[in-house]
């Protein structure tokens, strides 16, 4: 029975800590995809104003590019900066009159560590239900091994406890027999005491 709760609760922490990390990932993606989302309008608020090169608010996160066919190209202002390929998905889409190409960074675990270091909250959670759940598991785990290793539990300790004074108190058993007894329920009981 106890093992079973000791397995619920290791089961109960662990979605706490997937529950921590799926909240600190929503959050990011959500951050991620305002960036994105302003880098666009941004983009098309300054081709509205006549621009061919527009500076967007978060250029790490995104590069455009607007051919129109009749007007020719508008681009933001770091398309000429140098780029890994791999960290972007690139999305060609037609747009009424010309083509939008558009380059995207991809989802990055780097990039959520940082997100969620510079947001105390989100690192308050994951630290605090990380923190929860392997001091929980390895204290249980403990108390498994000196279980398994022959360790004493408490209600055998009270119980030792009450033969001894039982002990003590009866004349009854020849004395030889009675001290040989003691020593070997103090002998047990110093051994539990020394492993706390």
């Amino acid at each position: 029975m106890r093992k079973t709760f000791i397995m619920l609760l290791w089961l109960f922490l662990l979605l706490f800590v997937l529950s921590s990390i799926y909240i600190s990932f929503t959050a990011y993606l959500y951050d991620r995809e305002t960036k994105v989302l302003s880098n666009i309008s941004a983009f098309f608020m300054g081709i509205r104003e006549g621009k061919t090169k527009v500076d967007l608010p978060y250029p790490e996160h995104t590069i455009v590019m607007y051919a129109k066919r009749a007007s020719g190209k508008f681009v933001s202002t770091n398309v000429a900066s140098p780029m890994e390929r791999a960290q972007y998905v690139h999305i060609v889409m037609p747009v009424k009159d010309g083509t939008l190409y558009l380059y995207v960074k991809k989802v990055s675990i780097a990039e959520y560590l940082s997100f969620v270091s510079q947001h105390n909250l989100y690192t308050g959670l994951l630290v605090a239900s990380l923190l929860l759940y392997f001091s929980v598991f390895y204290f249980t785990l403990k108390e498994f091994e000196v279980a398994e290793r022959g360790g004493l539990t408490e209600e055998l300790m009270n119980r030792l406890k009450a033969l001894r004074l039982t002990m003590a108190t009866l004349k009854v058993i020849p004395e030889e027999s009675v001290d040989e007894m003691k020593k070997l329920v103090d002998s047990i009981l110093k051994h539990r005491l020394s492993k706390r």
